[in-house]
């Protein structure tokens, strides 16, 4: 048996991101400061989410973190102490993150497999009418993988030029993976006529991980 890798943290922060992102509370209060126009502080959010401030600092003590918020010093206006506003820092890339750690929270809540849980989230997917083939390769694409589908006489191979989730799959794929590997079984099982066969992995970094999958026999 090979060696277990042991998890670390990515340098990019990525990680600490999908980490934070998987709070439902931290998710609402990183909502309500993208769409605010100017900076937030702790008991605003706090009133607006109908929770103590306290809670709502320690949620943007993770969020800052991880990256996703920027903390500033607000105009003095009256007595009192000096107030802090708190702004989301623009990031399209972490809706991906907020998806994935939706799923490995919901493994946490339920103890199933990463395997598991990417099969259930696969069947929730909104089904293309051409097919599973199709839903897979969208469903892909508009996770980030940026797909290539060839197709080999019953057999379909899926390759992923790149992974969003480099990080994150490097450090431990026999999560990450495994998690995707379950979204496509989940996918595939729609309507029975697709199977996957599994997937071969290539470094993430580089990209070219390929999901095989083959038409079932009718």
């Amino acid at each position: 048996m090979g060696t277990r890798p042991q998890p670390v943290e990515p340098d990019d922060g990525a990680l600490r991101r999908a980490r934070a992102l998987g709070a439902p509370t931290r998710v609402q209060i990183l909502s309500l400061l993208k769409a605010a126009a100017v900076p937030l502080t702790a008991g605003q959010l706090a009133e607006s989410l109908g929770i103590h401030h306290t809670a709502v600092r320690q949620h943007l003590e993770l969020l800052s973190a991880a990256g996703l918020v920027h903390s500033e010093a607000l105009p003095i206006t009256g007595r009192g102490r000096p107030r802090v506003g708190f702004t989301a820092i623009d990031d399209s890339t972490d809706a991906p993150y907020r998806e994935l750690a939706a799923m490995l929270a919901e493994a946490v809540r339920t103890g199933a497999g990463a395997r598991e849980i990417g099969h259930e989230f696969g069947k929730r997917v909104a089904a293309s009418p051409d097919g599973p083939l199709a839903t897979l390769r969208d469903e892909t694409e508009r996770m980030g993988f940026h797909p290539l589908l060839q197709r080999r006489g019953t057999r379909f191979q899926l390759t992923l030029s790149e992974c969003p989730f480099a990080d994150l799959a490097a450090a431990d794929p026999g999560t990450i993976c495994s998690l995707h590997l379950g979204l496509a079984e989940g996918i595939a099982e729609c309507d029975g006529s697709l199977q996957v066969e599994g997937i071969r992995l290539a470094d993430p970094r580089h990209g070219g991980c390929r999901i095989v999958v083959r038409a079932s026999a009718t």
